[in-house]
């Protein structure tokens, strides 16, 4: 009876690491519950399975300024998604 309860201790310590780590990898939060859930209720499976395909770095955004607005977005549109103006080609050294 000890034993059990230990072991689901170990599954839920386990399955809650893998949850937090997904998310800090980028994953979305219906990915990480599953393979919370995954690694929860079939650790032995799911548990390297997880492992082996997680990224090995987490995923950064990087945001830039639109010089007109001030308001961030990411990647390189041509044209800020906040205002609309044009920022394709602008560059921080100044115009």
């Amino acid at each position: 009876m000890v034993m059990r309860f230990i072991g689901l201790l170990i599954a839920a310590a386990v399955a809650v690491w893998v949850y937090m780590d997904a998310k800090s990898k980028g994953y979305k939060t219906i990915s990480a519950v599953g393979w919370m859930l995954g690694a929860f209720l079939l650790m032995i499976v799911f548990l390297p399975l997880y492992l082996f395909t997680r990224p090995k770095q987490s995923q950064v955004e990087i945001l830039t300024p639109c010089k007109y607005c001030g308001r961030h977005y990411e990647g390189s549109p041509a044209y800020c998604p906040n205002c609309g103006h044009k920022v394709e080609g602008y560059s921080f050294n100044g115009e």
